[in-house]
């Protein structure tokens, strides 16, 4: 009796192949968390979307965590999950039209991102690029990735991460060359 009841206590001791999964996964996602949330700020512009697309994100990675070969590699597996799915967001902004809502009405306080948009003509001209676009140029000079890095994330050759990092550059310097002519009128 004595052995039966030992073996049941030290299979209790030993950690489950689930209890082990789980901990891997809180330890590569759990410091990521803001990074990601602001990430996914930037990209999208909006507070509300931004948590959705992180969490949305989470349950990809939770489903495919199993597939992650390399566990060092957890932040850059998920940026790209989060990036993805944010690209999806972003494209279907394009197809889903949003009803505007009364300025005034704001039951939440305010949107943190909105309001940072507003005030920089730089990130305000990141709403005039495509979703690629400024997924590169977000990456680039926010993350402060290399672009083999942005290259590595995305799963797009080098040369399309340089000729869309170059096209969203020229764009955001029109638009503010724009903005400076029609404040000098």
């Amino acid at each position: 009796m004595t052995s039966l009841s030992a073996d049941f206590a030290e299979r209790d001791a030993t950690p489950t192949a689930a209890s082990t999964r789980r901990a891997r996964f809180l330890h590569g996602a759990g410091p990521s968390l803001d990074r990601a949330y602001r990430l996914a700020g930037l990209l999208l512009g909006n507070a509300h979307e931004a948590e959705d697309a992180v969490q949305d994100a989470l349950v990809v990675a939770w489903q495919r965590f199993d597939d992650l070969r390399d566990w060092d590699r957890f932040g850059a597996w998920f940026d790209r999950i989060l990036v993805n799915g944010c690209r999806d967001r972003l494209r279907r902004r394009g197809t889903v039209r949003f009803i505007p809502m009364d300025p005034s009405f704001d039951p939440v306080g305010a949107d943190p991102f909105h309001d940072l948009i507003e005030r920089d003509a730089l990130l305000q001209g990141l709403t005039s690029l495509t979703p690629d676009e400024r997924i590169v140029i977000v990456l680039r000079y926010w993350a402060d990735l290399p672009l083999e890095g942005i290259s590595e994330r995305l799963g797009w050759p080098l040369g399309s991460v340089k000729s869309r990092l170059h096209r969203a550059l020229g764009r955001l310097r029109a638009g503010i060359d724009d903005e400076r002519e029609e404040a000098g009128r």
